[in-house]
């Protein structure tokens, strides 16, 4: 089953994980896991989607819950 929702926290390893096996990866701090904690911490707004309970992918954003995201 494949569920999509809003989480508050995540685990490094499994966002580090979304970011290594995709393109975004390339692109970001993999290895600095204080950057990536702040990532995490600092998104207040995080959409995941999980299958089984996994988590399969992830969109962090920065809004203001009214007019920008």
């Amino acid at each position: 089953m494949i569920e999509y929702q809003i989480e508050n926290k995540i685990s490094i390893d499994e966002f580090k994980s979304i970011l290594v096996n995709s393109t975004l990866g390339e692109r970001r701090p993999v290895n600095d896991e204080e950057t990536l904690s702040k990532m995490i911490e600092h998104g207040n707004l995080i959409v995941t989607t999980r299958e089984n309970g996994k988590l399969i992918g992830i969109a962090r954003s920065l809004t203001d819950f009214n007019y920008c995201t």
